[in-house]
């Protein structure tokens, strides 16, 4: 790093962050996962609601690893009270949200949130586990950091997920090992929103699909606005995920992952009260 970004970096940003912090406000949401899922989808299409604004960013992590940068770091990534002001009186109602898909991995994730915002309102949007953990290989391969065979990597990690959970403990919670994918534990969704729900009130969850937000559009979204007790609005944006351009899945690989996570998908819906089409 040079001298001049030093400057920069060390000096100008920590005191606009300084200065600027206690003027804006703290998000009233969090989208916090999962990978894979349409987040991104989410992120892009909700402000187009006029009550609601994001952050200047995704993925910034302040919860989860950033913590120790003090909350006005955090409140500089967000519009200002005068904006927020501004925009009640026009539309009655505003709402601020961030995205960062690793949050549902973390404990203490959801307990550094509720440090600083007890009530805060938490959205999930999950996806067929078999097909957000063949999403999430392809873009590892995309990026260069996966080198392996599809069925090698999954033959791996549910032989070090059994071994882990043959003793776990009730409300066991995953090890997200640091430099590892984690593409099966990232799927296993009951046991990394448990803790959560032990943190929140349950009506200050709610929990979607993204199959249900390619297919009930409309619907998925007005469970949004319901949730955060905003008028509903026609989303335009149409875009929701980004398809991969890759070879399907084999069959019998796929038949194999849907019988792992069989059992996993029904503590999901008993924890959520809901069911979602898995089914294959």
């Amino acid at each position: 790093m040079t001298v001049k970004n030093i400057i920069y970096h060390q000096l100008i940003r920590r005191n606009y962050y300084a200065i600027t912090g206690p003027a804006r406000v703290l998000p009233d949401f969090l989208i916090i996962g999962a990978k894979r899922c349409g987040t991104t989808t989410l992120f892009q299409h909700l402000p187009e609601h006029p009550s609601i604004a994001r952050s200047h960013h995704d993925n910034m992590g302040f919860f989860s690893d950033n913590f120790h940068l003090g909350v006005n770091w955090y409140r500089s990534f967000f519009p200002t009270k005068f904006f927020k002001n501004k925009i009640k009186k026009k539309h009655n109602e505003f709402r601020a949200f961030d995205v960062t898909t690793k949050y549902i991995e973390s404990k203490k994730t959801a307990e550094n949130i509720r440090t600083i915002k007890s009530n805060m309102k938490i959205i999930v949007i999950l996806r067929n586990p078999v097909d957000r953990v063949f999403s999430q290989f392809h873009t590892s391969i995309r990026d260069g950091e996966e080198k392996r065979r599809f069925e090698e990597v999954i033959s791996y990690e549910i032989d070090e997920i059994n071994k882990e959970l043959s003793d776990k403990k009730e409300n066991h919670q995953l090890d997200f090992r640091r430099g590892e994918q984690n593409y099966i534990k990232k799927s296993l969704y009951a046991m990394q929103l448990n803790h959560w729900f032990g943190v929140f009130p349950k009506e200050n969850i709610l929990v979607l699909s993204t199959e249900d937000l390619k297919t009930k559009k409309i619907d998925t979204y007005n469970q949004i606005f319901d949730f955060l007790k905003l008028p509903r609005f026609v989303i335009k944006g149409e875009k929701i995920m980004q398809k991969g351009n890759y070879e399907p899945m084999k069959k019998d690989t796929r038949k194999n992952l849907y019988e792992f996570f069989k059992e996993h998908n029904e503590d999901l819906f008993n924890l959520i009260d809901k069911r979602f089409d898995w089914n294959n």
